[in-house]
Parts: C-alpha cells; structure tokens; sequence
C-alpha cells in the first residue's frame, strides 16, 4: 500500500528545530544519551546528562559505555530500533544537507561536511522532499 504524502509549511527555525529533535531521537536511541539539542538550554544540563547516561545500558545494552551505533544503526540487532536509527538519521541530515545548500548560495561554507550527500541505506525509508518556498 502507497503511503499518503503531506507538506507542511515552516519557518526555517521550525526545520532547525524539528531537525535538532530528530537528531537528539537518533542520537539516544542509537547509544549516545546526552539529547544536547534539546537539553542545552536548560539550566542544569551538565546533570541531566550525567541521568540520562545511566539510560544506556537500558537502550544499548549490548554496547559498552560511551559505545554507539552508527549513523544506519547496521550493528543493531534489534530490527525495529535498528529501522528507526536509520530513518532518523535520513530525515534530520537531510534537512541540515538542504539548509547548508541554502546558506552556500550566499556566504562561503568552506568544508562542512553538510554540503555533502546525505548517506543512505535499504532502510533509510522513501526520501524527502526539502525545498526553500521564499
């Protein structure tokens, strides 16, 4: 069965924000617990992180401290979190790929490693579509 398509209009600070969400569910779910996107901006983040590192072992218990999966999550051996960090990693690099395009037109980005394709694997899910409206 054919998925439904939907199109939502944002401000570019929307996109930032969906983006730094999805990278921090990314990011946990594959190992690295910190959620900095989201976290930053509280007043005691540095102890937050410290909590939420004890996590780890729960979401990643076949990894040691400080361990990851990577960005398609091809170690995992759970299927549906294994899907997930794939997905996840597609939609917010993605995302940034685009707004990085974007910003190239007008200043000099020098190396950053967002002007570069977005990798993807078999379970990266169908790809989006990011396009600047004005």
């Amino acid at each position: 069965m054919k998925e439904k398509k939907w199109r939502i209009e944002l401000t570019e600070h929307q996109l930032m924000l969906i983006a730094n969400c999805v990278e921090d569910c990314h990011r946990f779910i594959g190992g690295q617990m910190e959620l900095i996107n989201s976290t930053a901006c509280l007043k005691h983040y540095r102890e937050l992180r410290e909590k939420l590192s004890k996590l780890q072992p729960l979401v990643t218990p076949l990894l040691g401290p400080g361990a990851s999966y990577g960005w398609n999550g091809g170690s995992c051996p759970d299927d549906n979190q294994r899907k997930f960090i794939a997905e996840t990693y597609y939609l917010y690099r993605e995302i940034y790929h685009q707004l990085t395009l974007e910003a190239a037109k007008d200043m000099d980005m020098g190396w950053c490693v967002y002007l570069g394709r977005t990798l993807t694997c078999d379970e990266s899910g169908e790809p989006i579509k990011v396009e600047r409206i004005e």
